[in-house]
């Protein structure tokens, strides 16, 4: 055994030459500054980290200094015009350079500690294809593991030999993606091997993740290993890249999020191999989300919201099961309407008679 860059590994391992993706689009200031600044102080440095602007409001060379231009190794900056998350993260994996043997991805509202590129460089060179971190959101103490109850995840570890800290996956593919994703993007690091061509689908509309997991089931299936650290070394930004998380049910935003997922979700019950059992709760999250996306279209029909209509359409002509599915849960959304003011009615009735 020896120890290079402070690494802990086997003579036949080898060392990835880790580059960086960043998208950009931002208005507020020092965002990007505060991400670039985390890449500065990692204990194991990527060899090139590509920021492309993706016709941001505040332009990204307004957050770079001469200080972390010098610092950041192999910082390039591409600038184009607006045209969403994905085809910025796409720009930037064309602008990879060859020796560029594995890709991280940060997006410029989130950060990492100093031991996030490091541990990702013990699990590749343990074997790992896929690597993955424990993060919180910004403003708060509780990790998205124990926050999202993944017991899995930290009170069954399988421990890496000669990798402390990393964690072998050794469940399925849909064990880890499903129900709920613990996967987050600026976590992610993978080697480029696997899937040298890797892109993030452009026919999704909103940046929130469904773009992403379609990746992440594409680069998961393909991993011989999958490996991971318990320990938080990411923060989630709470603004800028991830803004559509947080839209309200009755609003456009949130319609074109259901239909993303409802997508996603499809796309990944045709392609991909599952359990029965695995089977069932997907069909159970689609079910959900299309009663979530009716929901929502009734209260923007009822307000009568612009462009509610055609993205309605939109998510009845790209799934056309919803239709179907609607019919059926339409009636039971009027019936808990009506037999929950049935019972305040005769509250109302009880109290005003006392």
């Amino acid at each position: 055994m020896h120890t290079e860059s402070g690494i802990l590994m086997s003579t036949s391992a080898e060392l990835p030459r880790i580059g960086v993706v960043i998208p950009y689009f931002q208005r507020q200031t020092g965002l990007l500054h505060r991400a670039l600044s985390s890449i500065r102080v990692q204990e194991y440095a990527p060899i090139q980290v590509v920021v492309v602007d993706d016709g941001s409001p505040r332009a990204a060379t307004e957050e770079i200094t001469a200080t972390l231009r010098k610092a950041v190794p192999g910082l390039t900056v591409v600038r184009q015009v607006n045209q969403g998350a994905a085809a910025a993260r796409n720009t930037a994996l064309d602008a990879m350079r060859e020796e560029v043997t594995a890709i991280a991805f940060l997006d410029s509202d989130d950060y990492w500690e100093p031991a996030h590129l490091r541990n990702a460089a013990v699990a590749l060179s343990q074997g790992a294809d896929f690597f993955f971190a424990n993060f919180r959101f910004e403003g708060t103490t509780m990790d998205q593991f124990r926050r999202q109850e993944r017991r899995d995840l930290l009170d069954h570890p399988r421990p890496v030999p000669e990798a402390p800290g990393i964690m072998h996956w050794a469940g399925s593919v849909p064990g880890l993606m499903l129900p709920k994703c613990s996967v987050q993007t600026s976590g992610v690091v993978f080697r480029r091997a696997i899937m040298p061509q890797v892109r993030f689908p452009r026919t999704l509309r909103g940046p929130a993740g469904a773009e992403d997991h379609w990746v992440w089931w594409a680069l998961l299936v393909r991993s011989s290993a999958v490996m991971y650290c318990p320990e938080p070394t990411l923060t989630y930004g709470t603004g800028g890249m991830g803004f559509w998380q947080h839209s309200a049910s009755a609003s456009v935003r949130f319609l074109v999020l259901r239909a993303d997922e409802i997508r996603k979700q499809r796309h990944v019950l045709k392609n991909y191999p599952m359990s029965s059992g695995e089977r069932r709760l997907l069909l159970e999250t689609i079910a959900m989300r299309r009663e979530e996306a009716l929901v929502s279209a009734l209260a923007l029909l009822r307000r009568r919201q612009k462009h509610a209509l055609k993205e309605i359409v939109y998510l009845l002509r790209d799934d056309p099961l919803c239709a179907a599915s609607w019919c059926v849960t339409l009636p039971k959304l009027l019936y808990r309407r009506v037999r929950r003011a049935s019972v305040t009615s005769v509250r109302q009735d009880s109290q005003g008679v006392r």
